[in-house]
């Protein structure tokens, strides 16, 4: 990969007009530190779902962690979408900033809302593990929850998109430490519901003093280094882009935050509570790649004559960090979850083997679509994104019933392995630097942003 790397080079200039040098590309720099955030967020989340295994019973950490999920698909449904719109045209909005930002909450807001009152509405559709939402007041604290959980995931995306991702790792960590915190002093006075309200009222610790820099300082920064006569995105590029990528974000959610829904009304709550636990530690993998993916598509979009250039030294570095995690997660599965305590290993080695496997190929798959949003080919994506969706929700039907929790694994690992296969010849293309051109001109002259930006 590396050698590759190199290669290219030598045809296309250096992805951060400053050398090779990781630290000072924007690329790598905003990869890096969504990757340091995977990483960090994904050993506290560990730390907090083994603090939970000693404080909660199984059944009301499955209780707990069921709602999780739901809250996550719920604001999934609408966040999604206007995350990836966000990363790909606050980098270019100029002077439209503010205003582009104001929409997008206030809509993913009221879209929120209305999708949330759909699912508690029909709450006894959902199962047991999700009767203690019953009442005017739980339901309001959940309808809380699900904005709160929106305006989190937004706020990556709105932090990408102005090239300071350097700061998601810190709100993160925050989030991290306080719902652990939380989660401790909470055991002993509500054990039923502790597990999710300490969840949900850590949020606040990240998204309070984000928002505050998000709209003093950095909003303001990429107001003041825009040209003046720098045009801004046009509601018709907007629209066309967010058709394919939020159609496509459907079907990744569904994958993503419905396949623990599914599990959670198919099993008991103490496999649940294995699931859920091992549908993290394979997810923490799987962001590395989606994050460094996500900085790929903000730098190509903005410079779209490296688009080469910056996947080929995208790949490098995610095949570097990535792909001895996973051996080691799949080498490692019985010991890693022998931590959790007895019982754990027994049933969720075999799943989380599977999705260790399986992450080999998210990186492909990852790379190839951070490259066409960069072109705005947020078809593609979709197309492929619903491929992904149906293999994963028919196999998983088709396998648990045979071979319990693991049979998701499995379906995982097939279902991504086909897309790779798919992916692969575009891919190529790309790090030859023969991929097509965008579906439509260039957003605007984004250099003054560019430099402006630190």
């Amino acid at each position: 990969m590396t050698t590759t790397a190199a290669q290219g080079a030598a045809t296309q200039p250096e992805p951060s007009g400053r050398g090779a040098d990781d630290g000072r590309a924007p690329l790598f720099r905003n990869g890096y530190a969504l990757m340091l955030n995977t990483v960090v967020s994904g050993a506290l989340g560990l730390g907090y779902w083994w603090l939970a295994a000693l404080h909660y019973s199984k059944a009301d950490m499955g209780q707990g962690s069921a709602a999780i999920a739901a809250m996550k698909l719920l604001s999934s449904l609408t966040a999604l979408g206007f995350t990836g719109a966000l990363a790909r045209f606050v980098p270019v909005a100029g002077r439209s900033t503010g205003r582009l930002l104001g929409r997008a909450y206030a809509l993913n807001a009221l879209a929120s809302t209305a999708i949330t009152a759909l699912f508690l509405a029909a709450l006894p559709l959902w199962g047991s593990h999700y009767d203690f939402l019953r009442g005017w007041l739980r339901a309001s604290g959940f309808l809380v929850a699900v904005l709160a959980w929106s305006w989190l995931t937004l706020q990556d995306g709105v932090l990408i998109g102005l090239r300071a991702a350097v700061w998601v790792p810190v709100g993160n960590l925050s989030f991290s430490v306080g719902k652990a915190v939380l989660l401790v002093v909470l055991a002993g006075a509500i054990p039923a519901t502790g597990v999710f309200v300490s969840w949900v009222a850590a949020i606040a610790l990240s998204v309070v003093p984000l928002s505050l820099l998000i709209v003093r300082r950095l909003v303001p920064r990429q107001i003041a280094a825009a040209e003046a006569g720098m045009q801004p995105p046009s509601g018709r590029q907007i629209g066309r882009f967010i058709a394919g990528d939020y159609t496509g974000s459907l079907f990744n959610l569904l994958v993503t935050f419905f396949v623990p829904v599914l599990v959670a009304a198919r099993v008991t709550a103490d496999q649940n509570a294995v699931y859920y636990i091992i549908n993290t530690i394979g997810g923490t993998l799987d962001l590395l790649a989606v994050n460094m993916a996500a900085s790929l598509t903000v730098e190509s979009a903005r410079q779209p004559a490296l688009l080469g250039a910056n996947t080929r030294g995208a790949l490098a570095r995610m095949a570097w960090v990535t792909l001895p995690c996973f051996a080691l997660l799949g080498a490692g599965a019985g010991p890693i979850l022998d931590v959790f305590g007895p019982g754990y290993a027994a049933a969720g080695a075999p799943l989380l083997r599977w999705l260790a496997a399986a992450g080999f190929t998210r990186v492909i798959v990852e790379v190839y679509f951070g490259t066409l949003r960069a072109r705005s080919r947020t078809r593609q994506v979709a197309l492929l994104q619903a491929l992904m969706c149906a293999l994963v929700l028919s196999l998983s039907l088709a396998l648990m019933p045979r071979m319990g929790i693991a049979g998701v694994g499995l379906a995982v690992l097939l279902s991504q392995s086909t897309v790779a296969l798919c992916v692969l010849p575009g891919l190529v293309r790309v790090l030859r630097g023969r991929a097509d051109p965008p579906v439509e001109a260039p957003l605007a002259d984004a250099r003054a942003t560019t430099e402006g930006a630190s």
